[in-house]
């Protein structure tokens, strides 16, 4: 019996000193943090710029939408720490488009032939390590077409056929409502609209406005823009379903912006909505 008792001891240390011995392994391996950056450039190879009216101007970012033909550079930050960098994987919406196992590591991606809305940049990463995992960073940017209106918003020029649109600031000046009376309440009060339930939405205008866009902006990112759209839209924001639909609870900025059908439009006006978390309904 004795004899058993010291086997299973002995076993029992063993077992336990891999487990500790591979968990020290484990601690070992080096995890590359990813950052993606983009470089945007027209088809001309001018960096991407615009001109918002009123502002200075200013080049591409993240917030900012990517011209259809503009040629986006993907070029990933990897941290590596002592290690090199071994290889890197780059998909666009789910797609490998590089392998990378030198420098320069980074890749042009031509917009021309892609469909307008959002796009997908996934980066994995490994580095020279002996024991190193896969790191990996997303990064989601918006192509929209040269005549979107999102772009009038950004870029000033002439009234002219083929330039974006003047503003017109007095015939064009536009207000954001809600069908809810105590949404409007709200917006009156402090331009805050609280949103627990599903709310409309709509933009009031004078006679010269005969369409209207908007945009979504979170944490200074603009995460939709509409297309242009009849006045009799509505506007409609809910909190997150168990679907799926709707918006995730926190504030976003609702901005609009009225035409009169002919290529100008009014000055931009903005709301701020709070989406209630489900604690909070």
């Amino acid at each position: 019996m004795a004899k058993w008792f010291v086997t299973l001891v002995l076993l029992t240390s063993v077992i336990l000193l891999t487990a500790v011995g591979a968990n020290a392994d484990e601690k070992k391996r080096y995890l590359p943090g990813i950052e993606i950056a983009l470089e945007v450039r027209t088809p001309q190879g001018d960096l991407r710029s615009f001109h918002a009216p009123g502002l200075q101007p200013t080049y591409w970012t993240r917030e900012m939408p990517v011209v259809k033909g503009d040629k986006v550079t993907v070029d990933p930050l990897i941290s590596t720490g002592k290690e090199g960098l071994g290889e890197a994987k780059i998909r666009l919406d789910h797609a490998e488009i590089a392998h990378l196992t030198g420098p320069p590591w980074r890749v042009d991606v031509d917009t021309t032939d892609l469909v307008e809305g959002y796009h997908l940049i996934e980066v994995w990463a490994i580095t020279n390590a002996e024991k190193s995992e896969e790191g990996d960073g997303t990064l989601a940017f918006l192509v929209v077409p040269p005549d979107d209106p999102l772009l009038r918003v950004l870029q000033q020029g002439d009234a002219s056929a083929s330039g974006p649109p003047v503003s017109d600031e007095e015939g064009l000046a536009c207000s954001i409502h809600s069908r809810d009376t105590s949404i409007n309440k709200q917006l009156a009060d402090a331009s805050l609209a609280k949103v627990a339930t599903p709310t409309l939405f709509y933009v009031s205008a004078g006679p010269a406005a005969k369409e209207f866009f908007y945009t979504l902006t979170r944490e200074g990112r603009v995460t939709y823009t509409s297309p242009r759209l009849p006045l009799i839209t509505h506007i409609l924001l809910q909190p997150k379903t168990a679907e799926g639909e709707g918006q995730a609870p926190g504030e976003l900025i609702l901005t609009a912006r009225t035409g009169d059908g002919e290529g100008r439009f009014g000055p931009p006006v903005w709301i701020t909505v709070r989406i209630e978390s489900e604690e909070k309904r």
